[in-house]
């Protein structure tokens, strides 16, 4: 038995979440053996780590599978705490690694200094190449390394400059769609070793800076898939020289040094979960997902089939 001291405030401190109450839960449970059936019918391999996540769902925070007993000596109760299932597909532990990844970032990596967010999104055209892990790294590494030259770039002269910087790898649109970007927080200058020290010297940043950037990631990115044959040259010229080419750069967040909750609010949105459970309800046999904001369209909601959202879901619990 676990021990713990709580605010006295009632007997009944502690609530359970009761997942199988969510619409989310009753969903995977009802149409995820259908899912698997259309799946297998259509020769579309399901990966063993899939099964692995839906089944570790089923699971998490049901006191028949597994419990902690906890006494607090403060009110003289006991709580039975449900085992939960750390995986990527439940709400529930996504939230609560995002939050621990917010506080554990504010407090433990980045120091008092200004930081940065920049946000890279890419055309329609090459996103179908970013869903193997192998071809989403190394496009995640060229982002990096043409942020690195800017932010040193733009900063005042120093010997063996260093840069920090930290990456969000998020699949998703606001719709549920496809959608791979990347979330970068960075911090807003370069360090310089003195000693045993470093000093901290701040960047200054323009708008041209920005796109300047953004030209040098479109180059790199389309390079490496010209390479890999997925685009011929003509193709590549072509794209590039649209005056819109469907790339992104944006870097208009900036974190005062001062700012920690601002920070930690930031940190929170780049590792937020694909899916806001609580947005999800039930239509007849529809599922209705009311979005966090109005899309382009002005859609505040959208309807969708149970299975062809388990579809979607399996974009975004990838390793």
């Amino acid at each position: 038995m676990t021990s713990l001291t709580c605010p006295k405030i009632s007997p009944a401190v502690y609530k359970p979440r009761k997942p199988e109450k969510t619409v989310f839960f009753q969903v995977i449970k009802k149409y995820y053996s259908t899912w698997v059936k259309k799946s297998e019918k259509s020769d579309k391999k399901i990966l063993s780590y899939v099964h692995r996540e839906f089944k570790s769902f089923i699971k998490c925070g049901v006191l028949a599978h597994g419990f902690a007993c906890v006494h607090c000596f403060t009110c003289q109760n006991d709580f039975l705490i449900a085992f939960s299932c750390k995986c990527r597909l439940c709400p529930s532990c996504s939230a609560r690694d995002m939050a621990e990844t917010a506080a554990h970032i504010r407090e433990n990596v980045i120091p008092q200094i200004p930081a940065r967010q920049w946000v890279i999104s890419f055309p329609k055209r090459i996103r179908y190449y970013l869903q193997t892990d192998t071809i989403i790294q190394k496009v995640l590494r060229i982002v990096a390394n043409e942020i690195k030259k800017k932010v040193i770039a733009c900063s005042p002269k120093a010997s063996n400059p260093e840069y920090g910087a930290i990456s969000f790898i998020q699949r998703f649109g606001n719709t549920l769609n496809l959608h791979p970007h990347f979330h970068f927080i960075v911090v807003d200058g370069i360090f310089e070793k003195n000693g045993d020290s470093f000093n901290f010297h701040e960047a200054f940043f323009t708008q041209d800076d920005i796109a300047d950037t953004q030209d040098a990631i479109e180059k790199s990115v389309m390079k490496l898939f010209n390479r890999r044959g997925w685009f011929g040259n003509d193709e590549v010229e072509k794209m590039l020289s649209y005056e819109n080419t469907g790339f992104s750069l944006d870097a208009k967040v900036r974190i005062e040094a001062w700012d920690r909750d601002g920070l930690e609010r930031l940190i929170r949105y780049c590792a937020r979960p694909a899916l806001a459970s609580e947005n999800l309800r039930w239509n007849g046999p529809w599922l209705i997902y009311r979005l966090p904001k109005p899309c382009h369209t002005g859609k505040t909601f959208i309807q969708i089939e149970p299975v062809e959202f388990l579809d979607k879901k399996i974009h975004f619990i990838k390793l």
